[in-house]
């Protein structure tokens, strides 16, 4: 488990969506159920997020006015998420995520690499993005930048900016799906700890490699780990 949280640091150093991989993996190699697992990933999380948020600030890539108002809308629908991962299943709303991550994957596969924002997104547009994504993120214990960073891209976000944002925003998303978690089911806060503290690593080591790939080379590794952890999500679903 400490070697798939480090696999998982890596990746989402890179590409900021590493976090999907983890939920899996506890219950695959570790044998915990879903709703453990999911919870116990949202605490993991807490630390390479601090971890990426950090770097990416230190290199001006993370838009401090987007992540406010995509917090605010996270934070209310992460504790609805929370409840619902306890009480209902959660194939339906996986089968959703693994569709969307797989389209949007292949769109920004296909598209010209966004350099510049045109203009900046709107408070009411955030607020929806957050709403979605605390909702979404709790309810599958995938973490925030699973689902913001492919609709940043959707929205022609710089992918840099996008990942800078997903690893702020999931600061909040872990906070809250804990708290959410905490109230409605239970956390293993020590093995959380431990995989939270191996992802960290992994984190610094693909920042870097992130920081030192061209921008389009860096949008099509993106495009195709989101479309790869969308075809994991949908296979896993299936079987």
């Amino acid at each position: 488990m400490l070697g798939s949280a480090l696999l998982v640091g890596v990746i989402a150093g890179c590409v900021g969506m590493g976090g999907i991989l983890l939920p899996p993996a506890l219950v695959y190699v570790g044998g915990l159920d879903f709703h453990l697992a999911a919870a116990t990933s949202m605490w993991a999380f807490l630390f390479p997020a601090a971890e990426g948020t950090f770097t990416y600030w230190r290199r001006r890539n993370v838009d401090w006015r987007m992540v406010a108002w995509v917090g605010a809308g996270i934070v209310p629908t992460a504790l609805v998420g929370a409840w619902a991962n306890v009480a209902f299943p959660e194939s339906v709303p996986i089968a959703v995520l693994a569709l969307l991550m797989i389209v949007t994957g292949a769109v920004n596969l296909l598209r010209s690499p966004v350099v510049e924002q045109g203009r900046p997104f709107e408070a009411p547009t955030l607020l929806a993005v957050g709403a979605f994504v605390g909702f979404g993120s709790a309810l599958t214990g995938t973490g925030g930048p699973v689902l913001l960073i492919p609709i940043l891209l959707l929205l022609r976000t710089p992918v840099r900016a996008a990942v800078g944002a997903g690893f702020a925003v999931a600061l909040v998303v872990a906070v809250a799906s804990t708290a959410g978690y905490v109230y409605y089911g239970s956390v293993d806060f020590v093995l959380g700890t431990a995989l939270g503290l191996a992802a960290v690593v992994g984190v610094v080591a693909g920042a870097r490699i992130a920081h030192a790939a061209r921008v389009k080379t860096l949008q099509r590794v993106t495009a195709v780990a989101i479309m790869g952890i969308g075809l994991l999500i949908g296979a896993q679903t299936v079987w």
